[in-house]
């Protein structure tokens, strides 16, 4: 098994550790604080608690998304969004069924939040 993916096991397995079963509770139940610390658990490790993304976890991988890049948001679709985090892209894992549907809703919204063009709306 290569480092890559031992790294990429372990922090999955981490992240479902940390999340616990609150990870399968009702949307309204969720509410933006939960998306909040899911993100800063889960996902602020590569991109950042200010959603900018930061270095690669390995030499020679891409660096992680920047969620404030406008360009990016306008080109993804909620769906494709969710995708990603449930099949995992590039150098990012596969999130798989960690997240119920209520999680991912609630984690778009949270890399929604990061949109330079919404805020000016």
């Amino acid at each position: 098994m290569s480092e890559r993916t031992l790294w990429t096991r372990l922090l999955w397995l981490a992240s479902g550790l940390s999340l616990g079963v609150s990870c399968h509770r009702s949307d309204a139940e969720l509410g933006p604080s939960y998306a909040d610390q899911t993100f800063t658990s889960v996902c602020a490790k590569c991109h950042g608690s200010n959603g900018r993304g930061g270095r690669p976890a390995a030499e020679g991988a891409n660096a992680p998304r920047n969620f404030c890049d406008s360009g990016f948001q306008a080109s993804r679709s909620d769906e494709q969004l969710k995708r990603a985090i449930v099949r995992g892209k590039g150098g990012m894992p596969a999130f798989g069924t960690l997240f119920s549907d209520a999680d991912l809703a609630g984690l778009v919204r949270k890399i929604r939040s990061f949109d330079p063009a919404a805020k000016k709306r």
